[in-house]
């Protein structure tokens, strides 16, 4: 009975450390602190036992751009709309009953 009292202890020790420790590491403070800079560095030292190597983040060059024109969308023309008086573009092709799809002519078939 006893060693189940120490073991529930030792757990409830266990969980609050974590949890204070949790908070804390969600604080400017940890992100600045001297232990986190010599834990990483110790673990960036010791993980390649393990396999685990360290990688340098990919740095993106900067990039800079012009904005771009305040043009609206080109105009579009269907095959039912009339042509613009002085126009000098063709009528789009509609197909017929006897071209295959895709506007083909018909095949000979003599």
């Amino acid at each position: 009975m006893t060693a189940l009292i120490v073991l529930g202890a030792i757990l409830l020790a266990l969980v609050v450390a974590f949890i204070l420790f949790y908070r804390h590491s969600r604080t400017p403070e940890w992100g600045d602190s001297e232990f986190r800079r010599s834990m990483l560095a110790m673990m960036v030292a010791i993980a390649p036992l393990w396999g685990m190597r360290y990688k340098e983040p990919h740095h993106e060059l900067p990039t800079v751009s012009a904005p771009g024109s305040e043009q609206g969308p080109l105009p579009t023309r269907s095959a039912d709309a009339p042509l613009p008086a002085g126009s000098a573009d063709p009528p789009l092709p509609t197909g017929s009953a006897d071209a295959p799809p895709g506007g083909a002519p018909p095949l000979d078939t003599r």
